[in-house]
């Protein structure tokens, strides 16, 4: 893929939203999505978890871009701003 189409988009923060975590939703909508694209959205629910701490409607689709695109700079940049900006909200929450 290399844009991160309107469904998958619904569905992965749908299974977020009811787990709390990506990976985990991913499992929860699993079903839904599309074959060819399962693994690919697997890595990306991985990376997210493990890189960034979390995802929203607002931001998903640039972070899919860093993920796809790990050797461009400035979508690296933007998605660890990203990552600082919900690290740090996760410390307030506590």
């Amino acid at each position: 893929m290399r844009q991160l189409s309107q469904s998958a988009k619904s569905l992965l923060l749908e299974g977020a939203s009811v787990t709390g975590s990506f990976v985990q939703g991913y499992y929860y909508i699993e079903e839904r999505l599309l074959v060819n694209q399962a693994k690919e959205l697997f890595d990306f629910c991985n990376w997210i978890d493990t890189n960034i701490g979390g995802a929203g409607r607002a931001n998903i689709e640039l972070l899919f871009l860093a993920f796809k695109n790990p050797n461009n700079k400035e979508l690296s940049q933007e998605a660890n701003k990203i990552a600082k900006t919900i690290a740090s909200i996760k410390l307030l929450v506590k």
